[in-house]
């Protein structure tokens, strides 16, 4: 799944954040890029809607364990040991979605939590200038899941473009406030 910076409306807002913020065009867009990532990365089971990546992680693994004790998995009866080999296999695929976005987040100096780092990221970025525009084209090509990921990207953009322009008003507040 690509997830492209071709919004013109977010494009309009990194621009103008740039020249707000007294930052190159360049310096603008990868930081943008790299908030998309973050978001992305915050955005995948187990992280979502958690606070910390290991309460999140803990929480998981907690619900997993409840749900796997009661021994019913993919319609029968499975045995305790049968059930614990089902359950360690789960907990390694832990983060794997998420470690589509890690080669834009090491490439961006973007953070992303132990749980994640331990998978190969299967995705990339690309970041392409022409003329006076940028264009940053981000991939995970995590095998399974595209349109839950789509529907994460998209969710995890718009967070991106509601971030940037806060900024983009405090910015204003700011510059407004040293004129006085």
């Amino acid at each position: 799944m690509q997830v492209k910076f071709d919004d013109a409306q977010l494009n309009r807002k990194i621009a103008e954040w740039a020249v707000v913020s007294r930052k190159g065009m360049r310096e603008a867009v990868r930081e943008a890029a790299a908030r998309f990532t973050k978001a992305a990365i915050r955005n995948t089971p187990p992280m979502v809607a958690k606070s910390s990546p290991a309460k999140a992680r803990r929480e998981w693994v907690e619900r997993l364990e409840a749900n796997y004790e009661k021994r019913f998995y993919k319609g029968k009866w499975r045995s305790k040991a049968e059930m614990k080999r089902i359950l360690a296999a789960k907990k390694k695929q832990l983060g794997r979605e998420a470690a589509g976005w890690l080669p834009a987040a090491r490439e961006l100096g973007a953070a992303a939590p132990a749980w994640v780092k331990r998978h190969r990221g299967e995705g990339r970025i690309l970041v392409r200038r022409s003329d006076d525009s940028y264009s940053v084209t981000l991939a995970n090509a995590v095998p399974y899941g595209q349109s839950l990921l789509k529907l994460r990207a998209q969710f995890a953009l718009g967070g991106v473009r509601r971030g940037i322009e806060g900024n983009i008003r405090a910015m204003k507040r700011k510059i407004l406030r040293s004129l006085k």
